[in-house]
This record gives structure tokens, C-alpha cells and sequence, in this order.
């Protein structure tokens, strides 16, 4: 059984970076949180690692956790607590971890399905991927259908997985390389392409949807998007900020963007948005 348990600890450290995970077509989830929120959803866990303490803990939430591992997890590893302390850089985020198999990737059609008004949230190039966590999780709560990451935006880094708080098991992610025809793919399914700017643009609050697909995206942190990348949009809109403000943090300006527009939307056509 050791051989087992070290084998699966091994392989989460592998998931750790992005070619690991390219690799082996999986990524980690780590934390009470992140669990808590894959068995919600019926997340197809392949594998499941605790330690020693967590398996024979008393505390309420984590035998719930256990109950359901042992209940619904293929294969339940268990390890020593010194070894799981090591991989979760002794973070109180819970020792337990689980590997899954990245998902099929859905299609450009496939981020807009259904009928009614649909938003789908773009993220060009993100460095940091707790911000590209934090996106797809106001990107659920704002009603998005789906979140394409282009080029460095990394939805499976477990930085990301940790902070979406299990959003990125109901939303479709699509990743594609910074070099794709990625504005064409959302050109060919009818959606309207709003870039991101912090100036000479549209003011949001006087921006209307005219196509029941829209696309907003949002650049790096650092810089943006680059003019290549804006001027090939349909429309540029900027969040109207106080004198010697330049900007909001691109989580925070995700959220006012699509909440924005989808009550826009709402208010245009009387048609209820997905949620």
C-alpha cells in the first residue's frame, strides 16, 4: 500500500506544473474547499490522497469529506502527515487532495449553447492564476456560459482551482494558445467582441449588447490588451474611474464588466439570462 500512496503523491507534484499536467492530461484539486465544492457537483475524481491525521479526524467536516471519498472515489490513497505537509507547503487549506482528468475541451458553439443571451468571459495571457481563478468565479456568479483562456491563462494551475472555489466544475473552459484565430473563432459563432481598455473607448454604463453572444476580454494584469489584440475587437469599452485612477484589479473589473453588460442585455430585450 506504501508503494501506492507514494506513487499518487508523486504524481500530484507532477500536476503542480503545466507540463505535467499536459502530460498527463489531469490536474489537481487540494483543500477542504475545493473538495467539498467537486463532490457537490459530481466532479469525476479518478483518485483521492489524505493524510493519516485527516482520515481519523473527528472534526464534523472532514468525516463528511471521508464519508463521501470512501463512498464515491475510485481509489482513496492515504498517506503520512510529514509527506502531505511537504506537498501542500504546510498552506491551512486542508490535507487532502484529488486528481481528475482535464476535460474534453468544449467548442467556440459550445461556450454559447442554449437559447436566450449569452456572455462568455475572455482572459488574454493572465499571469497570475489565482486572478484566472477568481475570474471564472465571477464569471459563474455574473451568469457567464463559459471562460476561454488564451495564450498564459492557466484555469488548471491549482492556484486557479483552489480560488475559483469549484466554479470551474460548472462553467466551459476552453484554452487555447495566444497564436490561435481565437477572435475568429468567436467571429464565427456570432459573437460580439467587447475589448477592455482603460481609455478612449466606450463608457460602460452607456454600452448595449447588440448580438445575444458577447465576448469580453480582459487583458494581462500588467498591461492590458496590447492595440494587436483591441482593435481587432468589435467594440472597445472602458470602466469610467475617478481622477488619477488607472485602474481596477482585473478581477474586480471582471465582475463590474459582466454584471454590467448582462443587466444591460436584460434590460434591452426582457429575456432572462442563464445562470
Amino acid at each position: 500500500m506504501a508503494a501506492e500512496w507514494r506513487l499518487l503523491l508523486e504524481r500530484i507534484k507532477r500536476l503542480q506544473v503545466p507540463s505535467g499536467r499536459e502530460a498527463l492530461g489531469e490536474f489537481a484539486l487540494e483543500g477542504h474547499r475545493s473538495m467539498e465544492r467537486a463532490l457537490r457537483n459530481n466532479a469525476p475524481l479518478k483518485e483521492a490522497l489524505v493524510s493519516e491525521s485527516f482520515a481519523g479526524s473527528e472534526v464534523q467536516r472532514e468525516k463528511e469529506i471521508m464519508h463521501s471519498l470512501k463512498e464515491r472515489c475510485p481509489l482513496l490513497r492515504i498517506a503520512p502527515d510529514d509527506c502531505i505537509r511537504e506537498l501542500t507547503g504546510r498552506r491551512r487549506i486542508g490535507e487532502v487532495f484529488g486528481v481528475m482528468s482535464l476535460p474534453q475541451p468544449p467548442s467556440y458553439a459550445e461556450l454559447f449553447a442554449g437559447d436566450g443571451r449569452h456572455m462568455v468571459m475572455v482572459g488574454w495571457n493572465l499571469a497570475d492564476p489565482g486572478n484566472t481563478g477568481a475570474i471564472i468565479r465571477s464569471a459563474l456568479a455574473v451568469g457567464a456560459s463559459g471562460f476561454l483562456a488564451v495564450g498564459t491563462t492557466d484555469p488548471w494551475h491549482p492556484k486557479s482551482v483552489r480560488t475559483s472555489m469549484g466554479s470551474l466544475f460548472k462553467l466551459p473552459i476552453l484554452r487555447v494558445h495566444a497564436e490561435e484565430n481565437w477572435l475568429g473563432g468567436l467571429s464565427e459563432v456570432g459573437a460580439e467582441t467587447f475589448a477592455t481598455v482603460c481609455g478612449e473607448a466606450e463608457n460602460l454604463s452607456n454600452v448595449h449588447p447588440v448580438s445575444s453572444k458577447i465576448a469580453v476580454i480582459l487583458g494581462s494584469e500588467a498591461f492590458g490588451l496590447p492595440p494587436e489584440v483591441s482593435k481587432e475587437c468589435d467594440r472597445r469599452i472602458t470602466i469610467p474611474m475617478p481622477e488619477g485612477v488607472d485602474s481596477f484589479s482585473v478581477n474586480a473589473a471582471a465582475a463590474v464588466l459582466g454584471y454590467t453588460l448582462q443587466q444591460s442585455a436584460l434590460k434591452d430585450s426582457g429575456v432572462d439570462i442563464p445562470c
